[in-house]
């Protein structure tokens, strides 16, 4: 395994100590996403908030210290939920270890739900947003936020085991789940934020 397909394995799936560096990168790469995402979200005190790919669960933190909500993330990796688990404790945060299209939860208990730069791993983007749909309630709101492929293209592991989708692409998936779509560019064009409306 090259070194470029290592650092793309670990950015789908962390794990072990180079799970740790990466989510580290991550953590930092992401702020503006961070704040974008919360601030379309607007979290109200009492919302029921999902945090799909959760990660080491600094997102998760930011909304705990802005409003008193539900509060519930996913993530593939047992290893980053364990951080997440220790950079939470006694938050009352409910974290599951699922994919984005076979998650846990019953239908229509969410408020809102978010993801950051999680949709390039997803193993169907059409069952992922059907899944979505299923656990928001009605007029609820989720919040897609991730590079534009073009952005994607400048990095030298984005080659290996990343799903490169069209805006368009995006939009039609989430519009066939039952979502209203709305797409807003945000770090000068090389990311956008999908918000879609129940």
């Amino acid at each position: 395994m090259s070194f470029n397909e290592y650092i793309a394995a670990q950015f789908a799936n962390p794990h072990g100590l180079g799970g740790r560096i990466v989510m580290a990168v991550m953590n930092r790469q992401n702020a503006q996403m961070y704040e974008a995402a919360e601030k379309l979200l607007c979290p109200q005190c009492g919302d029921a908030i999902l945090d799909i790919g959760c990660g080491n669960g600094i997102m998760l933190q930011m909304i705990a210290n802005a409003c008193d909500c539900r509060l519930i993330g996913t993530d593939i990796s047992s290893d980053v939920l364990k951080s997440a688990k220790n950079r939470l404790d006694g938050m009352g945060v409910e974290l599951l270890c699922c994919p984005v299209d076979d998650m846990p939860l019953e239908d229509a208990t969410v408020d809102k739900a978010l993801t950051i730069n999680t949709m390039y791993f997803w193993e169907n983007l059409a069952s992922g947003f059907e899944e979505i749909a299923r656990v928001l309630k009605t007029d609820g709101v989720f919040i897609g936020t991730h590079y534009t492929n073009r952005a994607l293209k400048t990095y030298s592991h984005t080659q290996f085991g990343y799903r490169m989708h069209a805006e368009n692409e995006v939009r039609s998936a989430a519009q066939t789940a039952g979502f209203e779509v709305e797409v807003k560019p945000i770090m000068g064009g090389r990311a956008y934020c999908v918000v879609c409306r129940r």
